[in-house]
């Protein structure tokens, strides 16, 4: 079976969409994602739909997080904004109870079995959803994450995509469909192919410029929101 692989979507409709009919092209039946449908950019509301349309797999990620605590406390809205722009406020407006509800029921992890074999969905890591485990840094969680008795760890937050080994254990990061921050100006996920164990990091362009126009109509002062799609 192939498996569609997404994760830190962040309210990006139009790399998301090129993204999941890419991978129906590709024969993906089955779809997960793994957190960060909220913040930075403006159509959270359009991605969630789309994920619920095609049934997938879903975990919450920090920014759901950050989402639900401002609900909570309208108060912290001016922080989050400072540090991430518009898009939380727009998120507010935009979604509607259901998607709310959606957000609230996610699990912060989940188990499922993929053709018999074990997997555990994460968007920091088994233990945190905030952790970072970045390519470069991955050795520092190896023997943490060898204890872990699954036979694949799939994981986001980073926004970088990764493929590692420990024994049998495949940990697999899609990298960010909404904004990849190593490297091109592509929309970044990953395919699994549970027949055979096989990963693929795949890279799908989208309407960049449709995306960037938001930007500059939303949040003009937040230039580093799209420094990724320039590269």
């Amino acid at each position: 079976m192939k498996i569609c692989l997404l994760s830190d979507i962040h309210g990006n409709y139009e790399a998301l969409k090129e993204c999941i009919r890419e991978a129906k092209e590709l024969g993906v039946k089955r779809f997960i994602s793994l957190g960060d449908y909220v913040g930075y950019y403006y159509e959270p509301h359009k991605c969630i739909d789309l994920l619920l349309k095609i049934n997938a797999t879903c975990i919450r990620g920090n920014h759901e997080n950050i989402f639900l605590d401002i609900k909570k406390d309208k108060k912290k809205l001016d922080f989050y904004v400072s540090k991430y722009g518009n898009g939380i406020k727009i998120a507010l407006l935009k979604l509607k109870n259901k998607h709310i509800k959606f957000l609230k029921k996610l699990p912060k992890i989940k188990k499922i079995n993929l053709d018999g074999k074990k997997a555990i969905l994460c968007h920091g890591s088994p233990w945190s959803t905030d952790e970072y485990i970045y390519p470069n840094k991955f050795s520092i969680y190896k023997e943490r994450l060898k204890k872990f008795d699954y036979d694949f760890i799939f994981l986001g937050h980073t926004h970088y995509q990764m493929e590692k080994k420990i024994s049998k254990k495949i940990i697999i990061n899609p990298g960010s469909v909404g904004q990849p921050r190593d490297g091109g100006n592509l929309a970044k996920w990953a395919i699994l192919d549970t027949s055979n164990n096989k990963c693929f990091l795949k890279k799908t362009k989208f309407n960049r410029e449709k995306v960037i126009k938001q930007v500059i109509v939303n949040d003009k002062s937040k230039k580093s929101l799209i420094k990724y799609f320039l590269k």
